[in-house]
């Protein structure tokens, strides 16, 4: 079963980090990271890309695209993208993701 909406989480003053980082990206990683977003959202589990639980952070997993990682999160039917980023700065990335992921979850 699919997931029925995709959001990308943003501040209260409005900003996403993710959508401004991928706004930055050239037009192919671009287009290479939103097909593996939406790959997910419809596949989930059973979705043809690279993706993992983050250990010590679950339920947040990450999709692997090249050499850049999206941080998500499933919550009420939805897939929320907390954060994107490059691969070598994936410790504080996934720092930032968990903040925000317990925000999502209303914590």
């Amino acid at each position: 079963m699919a997931l029925s909406l995709t959001y990308y989480y943003a501040t209260e003053a409005g900003r996403s980090q993710a959508v401004d980082f991928l706004g930055a990206l050239p037009p192919v990683e671009r287009a290479q990271i939103v097909a593996d977003i939406e790959a997910y959202r419809i596949y989930m589990l059973k979705a043809p890309i690279s993706c993992k639980p983050i250990k010590g952070s679950r339920p947040m997993f990450e999709i692997r695209t090249g050499g850049f990682r999206t941080y998500c999160v499933v919550r009420s039917q939805a897939l929320w993208v907390l954060y994107v980023g490059r691969k070598q700065d994936q410790r504080r990335d996934i720092a930032v993701a968990t903040k925000r992921m317990k925000h999502v979850q209303g914590g």
